[in-house]
């Protein structure tokens, strides 16, 4: 517990400093690029946006039926079926998405804000959107290499909440995003109050993007409600981490790089998430606070991209393999008398790691086909999906997404 004011500070240090590179960005780019701000959008404009995706999955000899809270996703399902509009008039600019299908978060309305462009280093933008964090969470649905994130982006990630964020690019090669928001996930039982958050992004040569990402809030436990910490769910979505009673400080640090060469994308995040528990002992005393680690490496090839008018997407398709793990424990010694207790002095550590290797397929614009398979491993023995079975979790899937021309 006494390490933690230091890691609040790192926290506050780095948000404080990239409110100031906001703050003096209008004042740096005029001397880089010019004092006018670029030109605005004069005509009215209105774009119609949505996807629909359609997963069929395979659990071979799993002893947890599909679809139920132990494993989230169904064995066919509409995964999502996104829909929205977004427009820009002169510098405003807006997004409105909902998403009737997709509750893992428990909230439909997905992104609904409106953002001014100041000048080319400062757009504020106040609404609902995905708070700045780790590049796992930051990709759209649509966009993603496979077809899920992986299980700590998912988990542990800061989620969609209202609030206010600036955000731009410095000197031509730092992007930068920092805001305030009522949690760091609406709709989430894990939701934390007041958050700030902040990334931070440099755009190095031969395609290299090298970032790293804070958040803070602070969380409230409610002993009629269920516990509010973060649950750990693999990429196949099976819980493998129930959560505990947190209250305090809630700390994410992340870190994240992308190299693109040639036809080659390279990927890998980091994070770590700081659940404090105060008062949550069944005496009322402080509780050692839960600490989550996570990781993930990527890498994806592509083949058949073409320029100009020889190109053909249906010769365009990708490959991919992706390994992630995170793990779930608390920050105090070993007691030899761990438990799975939502409010647990020594919390049984719990850890999954993921290899997941993946095939997409454009079709065409506007359709693409995806097929993956994942093989996962749990390290608890007493936490995986058939209580004794060490081995290996086999799982299969494939999704067809159609999006609008």
């Amino acid at each position: 517990m006494s390490a933690q004011p230091s890691v609040r500070k790192v926290i506050v240090r780095g948000v404080g400093a990239v409110l100031l590179c906001a703050t003096g960005a209008v004042s740096a780019n005029a001397q880089d690029l010019g004092a006018e701000p670029p030109p605005a959008q004069q005509q009215f404009e209105l774009r119609p946006r949505g996807y629909v995706q359609f997963d069929w999955r395979g659990y071979p000899d799993w002893a947890v039926a599909p679809g139920s809270g132990r494993l989230d996703f169904d064995t066919v399902e509409i995964r999502r079926l996104r829909a929205g509009v977004d427009g820009q008039w002169r510098r405003l600019s807006f997004e409105l998405g909902v998403d009737p299908m997709d509750d893992f978060d428990g909230a439909p309305i997905k992104d609904a804000y409106v953002q001014v462009q100041v000048s080319r280093a400062l757009r504020i933008r106040g609404g609902q959107f995905k708070l700045p964090g780790g590049r796992g969470y930051g990709v759209s649905a649509a966009s993603l290499d496979f077809m899920e994130r992986s299980g700590f982006a998912q988990s542990t990630g800061t989620g969609r909440d209202m609030g206010v964020m600036a955000t731009g690019r410095v000197r031509r090669r730092i992007d930068y995003e920092v805001g305030a928001f009522a949690g760091d996930g609406v709709g989430r039982n894990s939701r934390a109050g007041f958050t700030t958050a902040g990334r931070i992004a440099w755009n190095g040569p031969n395609a290299l993007t090298l970032a790293a990402s804070v958040s803070g809030g602070r969380t409230a436990a409610v002993d009629s409600d269920p516990a509010n910490g973060i649950q750990g769910r693999a990429t196949s979505g099976y819980r493998f981490f129930g959560p505990l009673y947190v209250q305090g400080r809630r700390d994410r640090v992340g870190v994240d790089l992308e190299w693109s060469h040639g036809p080659w994308r390279l990927s890998a995040e980091g994070l770590r998430v700081y659940d404090q528990r105060h008062d949550q002992g069944l005496d009322g005393e402080d509780l050692p606070a839960a600490v989550s680690l996570g990781w993930s490496s990527a890498v994806v090839r592509e083949f058949g991209r073409r320029r100009g008018a020889a190109r053909s997407r249906l010769r365009e398709w990708d490959i991919g393999l992706r390994v992630d793990a995170f793990s779930f424990d608390d920050a105090g010694p070993s007691t030899g008398r761990d438990s799975v207790r939502p409010r647990a002095t020594d919390v049984r550590a719990r850890g999954a790691l993921t290899l997941t290797a993946g095939v997409s397929w454009n079709l065409a614009r506007w359709a693409r086909v995806m097929t993956n398979g994942g093989l996962e491993r749990y390290s608890e023995l007493r936490s995986v999906p058939e209580p004794g079975k060490r081995g290996n979790y086999w799982t299969v899937a494939t999704r067809l997404q159609l999006e609008l021309p």
